[in-house]
């Protein structure tokens, strides 16, 4: 019976040191998740202007500092993360993506 009172115990230590690692992991993927997804919304948005000025202007912008952002409550919302967008101009077209990665080419 006491070998079996410390097989307990013992498992019960061990759920309770490893349950904490577990939710912060968890939380930390869950966040992970929730910022790949703003930044993709983000993204998105900046190529939707990007396009509107090239249909408006005939050429695609040398930054995104000359596009509009305040058309919205969304758009203003987002404007945090606007610094985290790299966009850059290409022979082709443009590149955009965040944290010096350039995920959408055209």
């Amino acid at each position: 019976m006491k070998s079996f009172r410390s097989i307990v115990a013992i498992s019960g230590i061990a759920v309770l040191t490893v349950a904490p690692m577990l939710i912060v992991d968890s939380y930390k993927a869950r966040k992970s998740r929730q910022e790949m997804s703003r930044m993709m919304a983000v993204k998105l948005l900046v190529v939707e202007k990007v396009e509107a000025y090239q249909r408006a202007n005939s050429h695609y912008p040398d930054s995104i500092a000359v596009l509009s952002f305040t058309n919205s409550s969304q758009e203003i919302e987002m404007l945090p993360d606007l610094e985290k967008i790299r966009y850059r101009r290409t022979a082709s077209g443009y590149a955009v993506g965040w944290d010096g990665v350039y995920g959408f080419s055209r």
